[in-house]
C-alpha cells in the first residue's frame, strides 16, 4: 500500500492541482480565526473539506498573518497534537500537513501522525527543523519569506532588485540544506509565498510567472486563498470569487498543489477551467 506522503506527492493526473484544505486553531488567523476552539468542531471541519474534495488538510496554531507575533512552542503542540491524533483515528487515510515553522512543533505533530511540514520560513527559522523531517521522512512545503510575520511586511523586506531571481535562489541554497540534512528531494514542494514579504504587485507576479520556478525539477505550492491582494477593500470571506479566478490561472500553470479555504468551490473552479480548455474532458 502507498503511503500517506507518497501518495501526497504522486502526480493527480486529473488536469487540475491537488487541494489542500485549510484548518485554523488559532484565535486571530486573517480569515477564520477562533471559528475552530474545539476538538471535535475542528475534526467535523476537516471531514467536511474532505468530503468536499479536499486531499489533504494543513492544519496551523500559530497565525502567519501580518504582523502577528509568535506563539510559544506548548501552545502550538497543545493546539495541535489533540486534533491531530483523533482525525488520524477518525481518518486514517488523510494526509495531514502541519503548518510550523518551530522543530519541537514538527517533532510533536509527527510523532502523532502529521504526514507533511509546511515551514512558512522555508527552513530559516529553527536550524533544527530539516533534520526533525528528515528523521520522520516526512513531506516539506518550502515556502519563501522575509523577516517573521511581525517584521514582513516591513519596507525593507518588500524591496527586490529581482523577485523571481531572488526567490529562485533562496529556493536552491534551501533545497542543497534539505537535502544534505538527508531529507528526499521527492518530498518538497516549493511554495514562492504569495503575501509573505511581498507587495501587491509582486503577489500578481508570483501568480503570473508561476512557470519560472519550474528550473527546480519540484512540484509547486500556492497558498493565495481570499489574501489581501485579491481585493484590500472586500473582507476576506468575500474573497473567494477572485479566489476561483486565480485558481483557474494557476490550473493553467498545471501547479500542483493549491491551499484553500473553501474546497468544494476550488475544485468546481479548477475542474470547469480544466474542462474549457479539454473540450469537456476532465478524468
Amino acid at each position: 500500500m502507498m503511503r500517506r506522503t507518497d501518495r501526497f506527492f504522486a502526480t493527480s493526473g486529473s488536469g487540475v492541482p491537488k487541494i489542500i484544505g485549510i484548518l485554523n486553531l488559532t484565535d486571530d488567523s486573517f480569515s477564520d480565526g477562533g471559528a475552530y476552539r474545539t476538538v471535535e468542531g475542528a475534526v467535523a471541519h476537516a471531514e467536511e473539506m474532505l468530503s468536499s474534495g479536499a486531499d489533504a488538510i494543513d492544519i496551523g496554531a500559530e497565525s502567519t498573518r501580518p504582523g502577528a507575533a509568535a506563539q510559544p512552542v506548548q501552545t502550538e503542540i497543545e493546539r495541535l497534537v489533540p486534533v491531530i491524533r483523533s482525525l488520524r483515528e477518525r481518518q486514517p487515510d488523510c494526509v495531514i500537513c502541519v503548518d510550523t515553522r518551530k522543530a519541537a512543533v514538527a517533532e510533536a505533530v509527527l510523532d502523532a501522525g502529521a504526514d507533511v511540514i509546511n515551514d512558512v520560513s522555508g527552513l530559516q527559522f529553527d536550524p533544527d527543523m530539516a533534520q526533525v523531517i528528515a528523521k520522520y521522512d516526512a513531506g516539506l512545503v518550502l515556502m519563501h519569506m522575509r523577516g517573521t510575520p511581525e517584521t514582513m511586511q516591513n519596507e525593507e523586506n518588500l524591496l527586490y532588485q529581482d523577485l523571481i531571481g531572488e526567490i529562485n535562489s533562496f529556493f536552491e541554497k534551501q533545497i542543497d540544506l534539505a537535502v544534505g540534512a538527508g531529507i528526499r528531494r521527492d518530498r518538497i514542494t516549493l511554495d514562492p509565498g504569495v503575501g509573505f514579504a511581498k507587495t501587491v504587485t509582486a503577489n500578481w507576479q508570483l501568480v503570473r510567472d508561476a512557470e519560472q520556478f519550474r528550473k527546480h525539477g519540484l512540484p509547486l505550492y500556492y497558498g493565495i486563498s481570499r489574501k489581501s491582494f485579491l481585493g484590500r477593500e472586500k473582507k476576506p470571506c468575500e474573497r473567494d470569487f477572485a479566489t476561483a479566478g486565480v485558481l483557474a490561472y494557476l490550473t493553467e500553470k498545471k501547479v500542483e498543489f493549491v491551499r484553500v479555504h473553501e474546497p468544494g468551490a476550488a475544485e468546481d473552479a479548477m475542474r470547469a477551467f480544466a474542462a474549457a480548455m479539454n473540450g469537456g474532458y476532465v478524468k
